[in-house]
């Protein structure tokens, strides 16, 4: 399965604006607008299109979190960049305190982003691979997770 997300931006706080998952089909398994924790840096905003104000009647992250936890426990999931997700993941988990579940059926995030960066060849300067940016993504987390899967068939295809 593929997971997206949009977020309030780069900087702390973090929190997600909008959280989807796909199946290997590309069939939503959860896909939700989420009201954030924090604002919404103007970047961030001008990019997916999400706005405090927007967002003000949207489920808070707690209140989504037990589904999509359901949706994603003991499962094999891919994300763009998964380092990124993953650090917006861990914020938002960790405001939870004691509401947050166990994560251990969480395996590690594999990252979309670093294998098609290997893919293509493109090394970064201090070593690894440099990011690349979504081919076919449109900013929002159902969107993107659809393009990722799109991305991963065809380095699978070799085209």
């Amino acid at each position: 399965m593929v997971l997206d997300s949009e977020t309030t931006g780069l900087g702390t706080p973090i929190d997600f604006v909008e959280v989807a998952v796909v199946s290997s089909r590309g069939e939503a398994l959860f896909d939700s607008l989420v009201c954030p924790s924090c604002p919404i840096e103007a970047r961030a905003s001008r990019i997916h299109g999400h706005t405090g104000e927007s967002l003000a009647g949207e489920r808070r992250f707690f209140e989504v979190y037990p589904e999509l936890l359901d949706v994603l426990w003991e499962k094999r999931v891919v994300v763009y960049n998964a380092p990124y997700d993953r650090r917006v993941w861990d914020a938002a988990v960790g405001r939870l305190g004691a509401r947050a579940a166990l994560t251990g059926g969480l395996p590690p995030w594999e990252c979309a982003m670093r294998a098609f960066a290997a893919y293509v060849g493109e090394h970064a300067k201090r070593g690894g691979c440099k990011n690349q940016k979504l081919p076919g993504g449109d900013h929002t987390a159902i969107g993107d997770a659809r393009a990722t899967l799109r991305l991963i068939e065809r380095m699978a295809e070799g085209a």
